[in-house]
């Protein structure tokens, strides 16, 4: 009987329009992303860029953030991402002034010392901003000459934090200053450096899990929103279709035609995600073995069960559940704004930002480091969210049963009849 449904309410999927918007969407999101693999080149001795690592280092974190306020502090506007999004920020001249006393309190110069070393400075950058006007190109930032500016030596990491968090109150929130922020830095890498990454990407990823952990990264962007159409389509569909009554006259307990039609739900939403993963694992498998390397055969499986599983589970099961609880499409505006808030609230830390948030971001090939020390958060949070689902819908079971036998009406019904008798 079970699997009877479960053919049914996958073919009804397929049947669906949205469904081919959603793999549309899927497929385009993966083609623009990921697109053709980038391979990681061994390092060579005497480079020139070898990339980037993160550093916690806390006199390199003060040196560069004074660095970059002292570049902000000059144009006068700072850049900031109050909600995600980004935003120049321009301060009055009473504003400039307490930016000012800040860094002279980092700094420890005097108001007159502060003010010579910056003439000095705007005297040699003007002859760089003459200089390429005259041969009518854009500067590089690099081009500036450095501020002469150092940190005081008894500057504490306390009294530091502290002024750059009145300097991110000034600015609104969400700028370099923020605490999150000054956790830490990013420093050119070394040969040795380069060549301990590259060598970790070979042995302790086995180069699948490196690029199935990007896959997850830019296809958890949209997997944790597109199946919530999928689910509220489904569950307005009978209700669209008046067949409301047949199916509460059916045989079927409610239990089962939920759960099929949220398992087929999985199943609609997986298939395509484990399709597009293909192409890259035969590319990153092809990489593995022309280095004569090993790999891990199943590494988009696994991480396609653990990292993206629960948020699709997430998304069908609220999904189902405020739709049969308001007979409305209110649950994609609900998780829209959740996704919103996911998305954006990591967009200043798209490498190894977890915390509880719905989409864990790991934006780059490699740095096996990072990844095993936010392991096991991670895995807390995929739990936390499966958990999660599955309450929610069995909570729609209930709701669901409910309805059937007329122990409960929906709320946007209940809304809608209030509604219909005032204009009576």
């Amino acid at each position: 009987m079970f699997l009877t449904l479960l053919k049914k309410e996958c073919v009804q999927y397929l049947k669906s329009i949205t469904y081919y918007i959603f793999l549309i969407a899927l497929v385009l999101n993966f083609i623009s992303q990921m697109g053709a693999l980038e391979v990681k080149k061994k390092p060579e001795p005497g480079g020139d860029n070898y990339g980037w690592i993160r550093s916690a280092d806390k006199d390199l974190i003060m040196k560069d953030t004074i660095d970059g306020l002292i570049s902000e502090y000059d144009r006068g506007e700072y850049t900031t991402y109050p909600i995600g999004f980004y935003k120049r920020v321009t301060l009055n001249d009473k504003e400039q002034e307490q930016v000012r006393d800040i860094l002279l309190s980092i700094t420890g110069l005097t108001e007159q010392e502060f003010k010579d070393i910056y003439e000095r400075y705007e005297k040699e950058a003007e002859q760089v901003r003459e200089q390429a006007a005259s041969e009518n190109r854009a500067i590089m930032e690099s081009e500036f000459p450095p501020m002469d500016v150092t940190i005081r030596e008894d500057l504490t990491w306390e009294e530091f934090s502290e002024k750059m968090q009145t300097l991110d109150d000034l600015l609104g929130g969400g700028s370099d200053y923020s605490k999150s922020n000054l956790e830490y830095t990013t420093v050119p890498m070394t040969y040795e450096q380069a060549l301990d990454e590259y060598e970790s990407l070979l042995k302790d990823d086995k180069v699948t899990n490196a690029y199935a952990r990007l896959f997850c990264d830019y296809m958890g962007i949209v997997l944790a929103i597109l199946p919530v159409f999928l689910a509220v389509t489904r569950a307005l569909k009978d209700r669209k279709a008046q067949a409301e009554q047949v199916l509460f006259m059916s045989r079927a307990g409610s239990a089962k035609i939920i759960l099929s039609r949220y398992l087929a739900a999985i199943i609609v939403t997986v298939v395509p995600v484990i399709l597009c993963s293909c192409s890259t694992l035969m590319q990153s498998v092809y990489y593995a073995r022309s280095i004569h390397v090993e790999y891990d055969l199943f590494a988009f499986i696994k991480h396609i069960v653990f990292w993206l599983l629960p948020m699709i589970l997430v998304s069908l099961s609220v999904g189902f559940f405020l739709t049969e609880l308001t007979d409305s499409a209110i649950a994609i505006l609900v998780q829209a704004a959740w996704w919103f808030f996911s998305i954006f609230v990591t967009q200043m830390n798209l490498v190894g930002s977890v915390g509880w948030n719905l989409v864990p971001r790991f934006n780059t090939v490699g740095s096996f480091e990072i990844y095993r020390h936010m392991e096991e958060q991670l895995m807390k949070n995929r739990l936390i969210y499966t958990g999660f689902a599955l309450v929610l819908i069995l909570f729609t079971v209930i709701v669901y049963n409910k309805k059937r036998k007329g122990e409960f009406v929906s709320v946007g019904t209940v809304l809608r009849n209030r509604k219909n008798k005032l204009e009576a």
